[in-house]
């Protein structure tokens, strides 16, 4: 019984349109062409519902055809069907419009999963939302519209922008308007795994692979399998761990260290990358292999810092105010003026996390209405609104009058020191009173190491008692 649909494929070689259409009659309607004219004749007298094409054909290339095919219908599903020494060229054809490729020799059983995939999604039409991703900018426009068009493709994509610019927030879009968006999606940041660590923790081991292997451990890896595996920064990954990661995305195979089997296990996951600083310049260096690079970059997306993001700063800064006033229980909380105009003006050197941190900051700090003290040192000591002076908490103000009336000498830099370090303890102290955290939930929170706020911690506490 034939209820999927029609599937036509065009492929001069025999073998290929034989394995194909045994493998889909049972559940489609298969009609096959051994060329691209007769391909193109097949399209426009029978209408099928998706083209397996070849992208190497006599006479007329694949991507001839599928220049014709997207003439003849701009919605018909193509499938492009490639060796590894062309995907350059079916990656060319995702440009063009393709839905996908897949690489020779494959599993049919791979081609009639993604077929289901493709079928499956477009008969949904799901509305994919930007994932809280806010931004108006044409800057931020460039960058959907190329998320949105090669989103729900299955090629590797490469997310390269500055820290802090939303390479994870963008790659989970990805995911959540991908044919894979029902599998996981695993997020691995390679800079925060220790180097003779790495493997073992993407590819996991078995029981006694190396002194202190006492028990079987799973990779994050084959967490990803049907779904999309995440590697930020991925130049900081070794070279050994660089060839193994190689192997996985040609052959879509792994192997955990130690393992006593011929095997390896078969996956089937799409890639996302991400860096902060190009890859090539790492190739350059002989610290990032090419051959991984290009494997990788199906298409780059380079995500812009938020100083070139023309008008996305106060949207943002709302966006974020929104959300914090809401975490906080703080529903009156809004900018003054001068607050405001400190955000705008301030050249936000850590992008989109510095500012989310910044707003989270205010919105503890602030009464109901955040004023200038209560944003970070650093943006106050950019730029004071014009016609303004800076303002400071009757606590603080009365602390910098008792360090004059003692006839203390400071000079203006110790001043800036000393009120980084007073704004920054109650941030500190009211974060902790508001959420009840822990030492290590309380440093995520603030984006700082946990010694760095230990040592902050003891200096507070050092304050109270001699107070008290």
């Amino acid at each position: 019984m034939t209820s999927g649909g029609d599937i036509l494929i065009i492929d001069d070689d025999a073998g290929i349109r034989n394995l194909l259409s045994s493998a889909l009659a049972s559940d489609y309607s298969v009609q096959v062409a051994s060329s691209g004219e007769e391909g193109l004749k097949r399209c426009e007298q029978s209408r099928p519902n998706i083209v397996l094409l070849d992208v190497m054909l006599p006479e007329m290339s694949g991507i001839a055809v599928l220049r014709h095919i997207r003439k003849l219908n701009r919605d018909l599903p193509v499938i492009m069907m490639t060796a590894y020494a062309q995907v350059h060229t079916a990656i060319e054809a995702i440009k063009l419009g393709a839905a996908d490729y897949v690489e020779k020799p494959f599993d049919p059983e791979r081609v009639i999963a993604e077929i289901a995939l493709i079928i499956g999604s477009r008969a949904k039409k799901p509305h994919v939302a930007h994932q809280g991703i806010t931004g108006e900018s044409p800057a931020m426009h460039r960058v959907w519209r190329l998320v949105e068009r090669f989103g729900p493709t299955g090629i590797p994509i490469l997310l390269q922008g500055e820290s802090g610019t939303g390479k994870s927030a963008f790659a989970r879009a990805i995911h959540a308007m991908s044919k894979r968006a029902q599998g996981p999606f695993v997020d691995i940041d390679c800079g925060t795994i220790p180097e003779q660590l790495a493997e073992s923790e993407l590819f996991g081991y078995e029981d006694g692979a190396f002194t202190g292997a006492g028990k079987k451990k799973v990779g994050r890896v084959a967490f990803a399998d049907h779904g999309t595996l995440f590697l930020d920064e991925i130049g900081v990954l070794s070279l050994a761990s660089q060839s193994k990661l190689l192997t996985l995305i040609e052959r879509q195979t792994f192997t955990p260290l130690g393992s006593r089997e011929a095997r390896s296990r078969q996956v089937d996951m799409r890639f996302i990358s991400a860096t902060n600083v190009p890859l090539y310049e790492a190739i350059d260096k002989g610290s990032f292999r090419q051959d991984l690079y290009h494997r990788l970059n199906g298409i780059t997306i380079e995500l812009p810092p938020l100083r070139e993001r023309e008008g996305d700063i106060e949207l943002l800064a709302r966006h974020f105010l929104q959300e914090f006033r809401t975490q906080y229980e703080k529903p009156d909380c809004d900018f003054s003026e001068n607050a405001l105009e400190l955000v705008r003006a301030y050249h936000w050197p850590g992008n989109v996390r510095e500012l989310q941190r910044a707003m989270m900051a205010a919105v503890i700090m602030a009464d109901r209405i955040i004023m200038p003290d209560d944003l970070p040192e650093q943006i106050r000591s950019k730029l004071q609104p014009s016609g303004s002076c800076p303002t400071q908490s009757t606590e603080a103000r009365d602390n910098v009058a008792s360090i004059f009336a003692a006839g203390a000498r400071v000079t203006l830099g110790e001043i800036k020191e000393w009120a980084g370090r007073e704004a920054e303890k109650r941030v500190i102290i009211e974060l902790q009173k508001q959420t009840n955290a822990s030492q290590q939930e309380l440093a995520r929170m603030l984006g700082v190491d946990p010694k760095t706020l230990r040592s902050r911690l003891k200096e507070i506490a050092e304050t109270k008692s001699k107070i008290a």
